[in-house]
């Protein structure tokens, strides 16, 4: 697609975007609200260079509700609705799009389950603190930690939508015809070698079974067929990944494979390890670091066993680089609750990890294992 075709809906939505909040006050309401938490994104939203979540532009509609009057959003909202699928679909239509998608699901996926766990941790200390002075904060704290496990949620499907449409899309492209191509019968299907005088074409392998049954269930729109496909392919031995992942790429289904890695970064501590590991031997590093980093969303507990386990297998570097996510996405008092189960291994590994991300987070991380009686 043409550069001036694929800028041109993201550009008339900004200018939409642009009006829309002209009409808002930037000291009320969710505008406010978005302008003060990430700044830079709403900027980038407003000058095209980038697509809010629908959430966002839902939001902005709710807050013009409030100064003008629900006529007002009965009108603007199938406009922004339109506008905004014209805009994302152009957007995804750039070079790069799903390991750009990919990665911005990781993300949100970790943060929908810090929310979670945000909101388990508030509504017990609220529960606790009944009738005590701490409780008007709590409540208002657990509100916020509500809305950003829903907003996690929502954008987080958002974008999986996004990836599943790329996905089908390359699937229509590589067979035309709605089927998967001259192995539609399966890799076990029998195929008679074509003749041409006395020279005989070899037949090409078929592509592997996981590939071929995705690719045919994107292609008859069965995606949440296609989702359990991938969540099983996601229990296979460790060792399959990489080949799994070749194969999906080879067949053009490589929108897919950041939902594999979040299905395999779900799985017990030293099968996540086990994971890392082979992919790391297998030369896809990227992918080993993409999981390690989805990892840090479960319990700080399994990321320090999924630490150990991969120490034992030998992978330091891989260890570091969980611990240096860890730091990245936790608290510091978080950071170092990691590593009460082995302190002799993992505390040293954590103050790398810190190192490694900034003095001021290895000075914060210092401090808070000072005050839990770390000696060091």
């Amino acid at each position: 697609m043409a550069t001036d075709q694929l800028e041109a809906p993201v550009a008339e939505f900004a200018r939409f975007l642009r009006g829309l909040t002209r009409l808002l006050d930037e000291t009320a309401g969710w505008y406010a609200v978005f302008t003060l938490r990430d700044p830079e994104g709403m900027r980038a939203c407003l000058d095209g260079t980038d697509v809010p979540p629908w959430d966002v532009v839902e939001s902005l509609l709710h807050d013009l509700a409030g100064r003008r009057g629900e006529y007002a959003v009965r009108t603007a909202g199938p406009r922004a609705r339109r506008l905004h699928e014209e805009a994302v679909a152009a957007y995804d239509a750039r070079p790069g799009a799903p390991a750009r998608l990919g990665d911005r699901l990781d993300m949100m996926l970790r943060e929908r389950q810090y929310a979670a766990l945000r909101e388990r941790e508030l509504r017990a200390a609220l529960l606790a603190a009944a009738g005590g002075p701490d409780a008007a904060r709590l409540a208002d704290e657990l509100a916020w930690a509500r809305d950003d496990h829903v907003r996690s949620g929502a954008r987080a499907r958002e974008l999986q939508g996004r990836l599943d449409a790329l996905a089908s899309a390359a699937v229509s492209r590589r067979f035309p015809d709605g089927g998967t191509g001259p192995y539609e019968r399966g890799p076990d299907a029998g195929s008679a070698p074509r003749t041409s005088g006395t020279s005989v074409a070899p037949t090409p392998p078929p592509p592997p079974a996981n590939a071929t049954r995705l690719a045919r269930l994107r292609a008859t729109g069965r995606g949440g067929e296609a989702h359990a496909l991938l969540c099983a392919a996601a229990h296979a031995h460790p060792a399959e990944l990489p080949r799994l992942i070749e194969e999906l790429e080879s067949a053009g289904l490589a929108a897919e494979v950041p939902t594999l890695l979040w299905e395999v970064a779900c799985l017990p501590p030293h099968r996540l390890a086990a994971a890392a590991d082979a992919l790391t031997a297998a030369g896809r590093t990227a992918e080993s670091v993409r999981l390690l980093r989805q990892g840090v969303a479960r319990p700080v507990g399994e990321v320090a066993h999924t630490a150990l386990a991969l120490l034992g297998a030998g992978r330091p570097a891989e260890a570091r680089e969980l611990f240096t996510a860890l730091v990245r996405a936790r608290t510091p008092e978080e950071a170092v609750e990691a590593t009460a189960s082995a302190p002799g291994e993992l505390v040293p590994l954590l103050l790398e990890a810190a190192a490694d991300v900034s003095p001021y987070r290895h000075r914060d991380i210092s401090h808070a294992l000072r005050a839990g009686g770390a000696g060091f």
